[in-house]
């Protein structure tokens, strides 16, 4: 209601591949092949997490994922001017249900380096000792949670890294990942599944508002 997908995205910027991601070879029983756009969906996120800002070069439009206040670079946020009809709203951000979990991350040799000599308190490689940042050699971090060391927690929680989408449905298609196991659906509730076309609607049309307001 607050944030209706924009109608008109697709005719102008095209629309989501949902084979880049998720089309599997026949006969694999909990991968369908051949999914359409609207049978992707995500969790763990919504719209009302979500900014947009526009980066220079050729990164562009993006969204902003949820981040720490003290590493925001900043972004114009989907509840501008509404709160979502709650005056109390802040926009999430340490909130588990919209942190938008990545379900991991890559980077070349060079980054990690950086991570680890420039970029993150403490450090980003093992081993740990010595560092105040890590209690216990990290043991204690979130309780040695996976998601912590293999889904991100680790870059944009310690190392105050900002998360982005593209807005471009082609690149927004490469950078979805497929959970494979397909057990979500009878683990989480329905109402926690986002469909990742409207979702993208959502976010051209929080794009179209931030550009109004830069009119003044």
């Amino acid at each position: 209601r607050h944030v209706p997908p924009s109608t008109e995205y697709e005719s102008r910027f095209g629309t989501l591949d949902p084979n880049v991601c998720c089309g599997v070879p026949e006969g694999r029983a909990r991968t369908p092949p051949r999914p359409s756009k609207d049978d992707l969906v995500l969790w763990e996120t919504d719209i009302t997490a979500m900014g947009v800002r526009r980066y220079p070069g050729a990164v562009g439009w993006a969204a902003a994922q949820p981040v720490e206040d003290r590493s925001d670079v900043g972004s114009y946020w989907s509840g501008e001017g509404h709160n979502y009809d709650d005056p109390s709203m802040k926009r999430p951000r340490r909130i588990n249900s919209l942190l938008g979990q990545q379900a991991g991350w890559m980077a070349t040799r060079s980054q990690i380096l950086y991570f680890h000599e420039h970029a993150c308190p403490g450090g980003f490689l093992p081993p740990f000792d010595g560092w105040k940042e890590w209690v216990n050699d990290s043991l204690q971090t979130r309780n040695g949670a996976v998601e912590f060391w293999s889904g991100g927690y680790q870059l944009f929680g310690k190392c105050y890294y900002n998360r982005i989408l593209s807005l471009d449905p082609k690149r927004f298609s490469r950078q979805l990942l497929y959970h494979a196991s397909n057990n979500k659906q009878r683990t989480v509730r329905k109402e926690k599944f986002v469909r990742i076309s409207r979702f993208l609607g959502q976010l051209y049309t929080v794009k179209e508002r931030a550009l109004e307001s830069l009119k003044g």
